[in-house]
């Protein structure tokens, strides 16, 4: 009878996890879309405020109807898809482009804001530069000397004191990408890997699993020159 017991609970308890990472892909993409549709209902919210006080004041009865939290945050995702839309649709013409600039040195002059801005934005354009986008990501020596971590080298700059070639690199977190650690190293060090920006980030929130048959795990050869952005 214990035995027929252990055997149930054993059964039982592997069923369990194959379960758990069954759902668990399932439960990351709603994580992150939870996430997104979060930021998304804050931005819209911003936006959408005022034009649901205003109808509410005018037309009392349709105003009750934003209390409801399905209806309001459905509202909050429209606006910022609205947003969204608004802006993707001026961000390639003059007119658009005028304004960003316009508005980039107006947060210029907000020194938190500015701060935050411009880091974010190099960031992003560093992400986004063609020319460099196969000498992005490395393998660096994290945590300990023999172990591997999947980086993305955002800056290459020298050593004021001894002239090295040096590299920033961010080491993103599975299974969320969006934090991690900033780690200056020799360049020399860094294993020099020809994958996309793209398929270094399905590696990472895969926890490995999304990953090509072979990988270069030794440095190999000097590191890549450095590309003048402006070139």
């Amino acid at each position: 009878m214990k035995s027929t017991a252990s055997e149930w609970f054993a059964t039982w308890t592997r069923t369990v996890v194959i379960g758990a990472l069954t759902l668990l892909p399932f439960g990351l993409a709603l994580w992150v879309l939870w996430l997104v549709m979060q930021v998304a209902a804050f931005v819209g919210g911003i936006i959408a405020h005022p034009f649901m006080s205003g109808i509410a004041r005018t037309a009392p009865g349709i105003g009750e109807a934003f209390d409801n939290p399905v209806i309001s945050f459905t509202l909050q995702i429209a606006f910022a898809l609205a947003l969204l839309t608004t802006v993707g649709a001026l961000a390639g013409n003059m007119l658009g482009r005028t304004f960003g600039a316009m508005a980039a040195r107006v947060i210029g002059r907000i020194p938190i804001a500015n701060t935050v801005f411009s880091s974010a934005r190099k960031l992003i354009e560093s992400f986004q530069s063609p020319a460099e986008n196969a000498q992005k990501v490395v393998l660096i020596e994290f945590p300990s000397p023999e172990m591997k971590a999947i980086g993305f080298v955002t800056r290459r700059f020298t050593a004021a004191d001894t002239g090295e070639d040096l590299a920033a690199v961010y080491v993103p977190t599975t299974p969320n990408p969006t934090s991690g650690y900033v780690e200056i190293v020799p360049a020399a060090r860094l294993v020099w890997l020809d994958w996309s920006a793209n398929e270094a980030i399905q590696f990472i929130v895969s926890a490995g699993v999304a990953a090509p048959d072979g990988i270069r795990y030794r440095p190999s050869g000097p590191p890549p020159p450095i590309i003048d952005p402006g070139t």
